[in-house]
């Protein structure tokens, strides 16, 4: 089973995300590289990224029971901002030069994009999950 950043949405809506999110999670250090660049909001911003506690001693499985519940949810509008962004920046050789295969990211980043969109319309909010 493959690793990756998948979206997740609050209230939950009907939509599909065409890509596996691999390489997006793969790429994140990248990505928000480029993101940073170009003043962009980071990619990475919108996955939990908090720390596990400096008694933590467990298996990774068992972090979540010790972060407890995570309950932030993100604007689609920024989250666009964000692969929008990367999207315009990737068509430049010299960012793409910085992520390979880009090929794949920039698919990740289209789907991303897709639901974002769709996301938007509804006015529901998005974060992006590790599934």
């Amino acid at each position: 089973m493959t690793v990756g950043f998948v979206p997740a949405f609050q209230p939950a809506i009907a939509v599909t995300f065409e890509g596996d999110g691999a390489s997006l999670f793969h790429h994140a250090a990248a990505l928000d590289a480029i993101a940073e660049e170009r003043g962009l909001p980071l990619l990475s911003s919108f996955a939990d990224d908090r720390e596990p506690p400096p008694e933590f001693d467990g298996y990774p499985e068992e972090l979540a029971e010790a972060l407890g519940p995570w309950t932030a949810w993100f604007s689609p509008t920024d989250g666009l901002r964000c692969v929008e962004g990367l999207l315009r920046a990737l068509e430049d050789a010299s960012a793409r030069a910085k992520i390979a295969p880009a090929d794949v990211v920039i698919d990740d980043l289209e789907a991303l994009q897709d639901v974002l969109i769709a996301a938007k319309k509804k006015k529901v909010r998005f974060r992006l999950e590790i599934a």
